[in-house]
């Protein structure tokens, strides 16, 4: 399990590679995180909403390269793992929003608007 700094308790972590997603990423809408593990403390490199497609679907597409040019050079993979929190389209998109627009993570790259509800009690 990972905790985020707002109280949400994510699914995971689990290796970023294609077996891992593919084995413990749910076909489900939502929101996901590629953490950075080469530091003391998992650090937020991405995150990513699974609104059209499901989080597995979203993921396998990054593992492969595809969706992000950032994420698709990533030099080594083995010091990335993904989280996943199962959500509605609305509250991944504010997840997200929020994330991109107080943190901005180094692989979230295009530019992001505030669209969010500040509290987390709404979610």
């Amino acid at each position: 399990m990972y905790n985020d700094e707002n109280g949400r308790t994510w699914q995971g972590t689990f290796p970023f590679t294609l077996a891992s997603v593919k084995a413990n990423a749910p076909s489900r809408l939502g929101v996901y995180q590629i953490l950075y593990t080469g530091n003391l403390a998992p650090q937020v490199a991405y995150i990513g909403i699974a609104t059209g497609d499901t989080i597995r679907g979203r993921l396998s597409k990054h593992v492969n390269g595809l969706g992000n040019w950032a994420l698709a050079r990533l030099g080594d993979p083995s010091k990335f793992v993904f989280v996943y929190w199962e959500c509605d389209p609305a509250s991944a998109a504010q997840i997200e929003s929020h994330v991109i627009t107080e943190q901005k993570p180094p692989f979230n790259v295009r530019p992001e608007f505030k669209d969010f509800i500040p509290s987390i009690a709404v979610h």
